[in-house]
């Protein structure tokens, strides 16, 4: 009698708490690459070929998928926080409402992909190809981004929070309607890249170069530039206020209708810049078009 009582008592305190997955699910989901409402926690599904799938309203949290093949796949509300996503390839598939959080995301292949209301928080992004991938409604929120490719990559009304960009080599980004405020782009070199429409307040980008890079109509308040390299590029009606350029270098810069207002140009270089009804450090509006 005392052993049941035990018994009940261990079973209300300590519940089990199942882990268990569909095995019909997943079974068939592999002959037949369609899965609507699965629910695949703690599943393994290392190193399967699941190109051209179809997966919606599926849960994927906790599981293993190390070298899963979802080329040219489709998927919607999806769950794959908290899992091992390494090696994964997700090239060419389209994406709506998926959820990364806290997984391991390296050297992933997610080239070319659509995304909508994509999550990546907290995920190791680490040498993981992004190539020519658009990402709308999509956050990106305490990562870091170490050996990986972001060329030709589009984000639009996207949010990068506590995201580090340092030593990355990036040529083609595009940052539309997007809240960038606060990145880390120190010792970066961005090429043919695109800011507009955003806010990049308070962002680092010491020490980086600038080249062919159009900024329009973006919040840079407190932007820091010492050391930087900004060349061959527009800046047009860009909010600098307050911005640390101290020993940069602007070469063959457009400035147009641009605010330097209490700017710190202490050792900055102009060198065939264009100041055209641009506000300067000293408050005074150079008109010089």
């Amino acid at each position: 009698m005392f052993l049941k009582a035990l018994l009940y008592i261990c079973l209300f305190i300590f519940p089990f708490t199942s882990y268990t997955f569909d095995e019909k699910q997943l079974n068939r989901f592999k002959v037949i690459k369609i899965c609507k409402k699965c629910d695949l926690t703690s599943s393994n599904i290392a190193k399967e070929e699941l190109d051209d799938s179809i997966v919606t309203n599926t849960n994927f949290s906790n599981s293993n998928l190390n070298k899963v093949n979802f080329e040219k796949s489709q998927f919607k509300n999806i769950n794959f926080q908290e899992s091992n996503l390494q090696n994964i390839k997700f090239n060419n598939s389209k994406m709506i409402n998926l959820d990364f959080s806290n997984s391991d995301v390296s050297n992933a292949k997610i080239e070319n992909i659509v995304g909508d209301n994509i999550t990546f928080s907290k995920s190791i992004l680490s040498n993981s190809n992004f190539t020519g991938s658009q990402f709308k409604n999509s956050k990106f929120i305490n990562i870091k981004f170490t050996g990986t490719e972001l060329n030709n990559t589009r984000f639009v009304k996207t949010i990068f929070k506590n995201v580090a960009l340092k030593d990355q080599n990036i040529i083609n980004i595009l940052f539309s309607n997007s809240n960038i405020e606060r990145v880390n782009f120190e010792f970066a070199k961005l090429n043919n890249s695109t800011f507009q429409n955003s806010s990049l307040k308070g962002s680092n980008f010491k020490s980086s170069k600038l080249s062919k890079v159009t900024i329009t109509d973006t919040n840079m308040e407190g932007v820091v530039f010492t050391d930087a390299i900004i060349e061959n590029s527009i800046l047009t009606q860009v909010n600098l206020k307050g911005a640390n350029l101290e020993n940069a270098r602007l070469i063959n810069v457009d400035l147009t209708n641009s605010n330097f207002e209490l700017a710190n140009i202490i050792n900055t270089k102009f060198i065939n810049v264009k100041f055209c009804n641009t506000l300067m450090p000293t408050g005074i509006r150079n008109d010089n078009c």
